[in-house]
């Protein structure tokens, strides 16, 4: 027996798994070998994954916030409960559970130590109207490596608020987190993604929504830091008049290395996708952001549409933005900009008018180029985050 392979069978004695996911852990092993463990394209961006070996040996640190209508249930228990563990069987042997595309992803995948299962049943309120649940989960990095997996059940009808915020972690730290969104016809899930990650963390993130008929799933992520992060958010939408959106806020400085995607897959008739980034990189840090939306034959009356905005702040600063169409039905509408450039003097022509420094109308500027991305009170949670971000990077 491997190293790996005894790595694996001591973890899941350890939860109590039953041998079919033992089976599962070992397959997703075997097929990280076979993965890539350097990143060749765009830019180059050689130093977003860890160099040698990882064991994932730690275990993240969760607090965890909810409201009542929530069943919150740890991998050991949710594993053990039967109707959960037939969901989470079904999903992990699926085609839509999210296959590793790098070796550390996937050997994440494979030896992941801890991990929550979110039951979200639909919640009506006194007044007859089928209610929002919240989820806040605070995720503390340790140094070393960890990997773990949260699996989102969203049942019909089901509405769900969930936010997800990383800290801690260390220029040792590699973290790697798996996390699918399943939702029921007319459920409705947001799921905002932030960090606050220690200089030097290495973190891989593989997100999926797959959406139902007349479902939708909203993700929000705001990727900051000097860390060097891997991050895949892909919407599946599987059932008609299913909706998939994506926003994005990337702020990058210092020596930072993010390779991002984002994309949405339409299965279905009357599917509806939007994916949205701005971003702005200075100093030494690169980016490759990647935009797909693939609409497959035969599927009717699909919308879909892409755009990126980037402004690159500092000379030796790079931006690699690339947008991608597979289209195979003629029935569709779908498009796509992208658009890399740096401040101008009349970017802040009118701010200086009024009155307002450079530095001022600088700032003003940046607040807008990402509150085009996230407008509206809604949105406003995710705004201060990144005010807050625009504040420590340009003080």
């Amino acid at each position: 027996m491997s190293k790996i392979a005894e790595q694996i069978e001591k973890i899941s004695q350890s939860l109590s798994e039953p041998t079919w996911l033992l089976s599962w852990r070992n397959d997703k092993a075997r097929s990280a070998e076979t993965l890539p463990k350097t990143l060749k394209y765009g830019i180059g961006i050689l130093g977003v994954l860890p160099e040698g070996e990882v064991s994932f040996a730690q275990i993240a640190d969760y607090h965890v916030d909810a409201s009542k209508g929530l069943e919150l249930h740890t991998w050991k228990e949710a594993v053990a409960q039967e109707e959960i563990a037939s969901i989470v069987e079904g999903l992990l042997k699926s085609e839509f559970f999210p296959n590793a595309t790098d070796h550390y992803g996937g050997l994440g995948q494979a030896v992941f130590r801890s991990g929550l299962v979110v039951y979200a049943p639909p919640s009506m309120g006194e007044d007859g109207v089928l209610k929002e649940e919240k989820l806040m989960l605070d995720t503390m990095v340790p140094e070393g490596a960890s990997a773990d997996l949260i699996v989102v059940i969203a049942k019909e009808g089901a509405r769900l608020s969930l936010t997800s915020a990383l800290s801690g972690g260390s220029t040792s730290s590699v973290f790697a987190r798996t996390l699918v969104v399943l939702t029921e016809s007319d459920a409705h899930v947001r799921v905002t993604q932030k960090q606050s990650l220690h200089k030097g963390t290495t973190a891989l993130f593989s997100a999926r929504g797959v959406v139902a008929a007349h479902s939708s799933v909203l993700w929000r992520e705001v990727v900051t830091g000097e860390i060097r992060t891997r991050s895949e958010t892909v919407n599946v939408l599987v059932g008609e008049s299913a909706r998939g959106d994506i926003a994005q806020g990337i702020v990058a400085c210092g020596d930072a290395r993010y390779d991002v995607l984002s994309s949405a897959e339409h299965l279905a008739d009357h599917t509806h996708s939007r994916i949205r980034a701005a971003g702005i990189s200075r100093d030494t840090s690169k980016t490759v952001y990647r935009g797909m939306i693939d609409m497959v034959e035969g599927v009717r009356a699909v919308l879909g549409g892409q755009e990126a905005r980037f402004l690159v702040l500092s000379p030796k600063a790079e931006v690699d933005a690339i947008p991608s169409l597979d289209i195979a039905s003629k029935e569709v509408q779908c498009t796509h900009r992208l658009s890399i450039s740096h401040i101008r003097d009349t970017d802040i022509f009118y701010p200086k008018l009024r009155g307002l420094s450079d530095e001022e109308s600088r700032r003003l500027f940046l607040e807008g180029h990402f509150a085009q991305v996230f407008p509206g009170e809604e949105n406003e949670e995710v705004m201060i985050n990144i005010r807050e971000e625009l504040n420590k990077k340009f003080a």
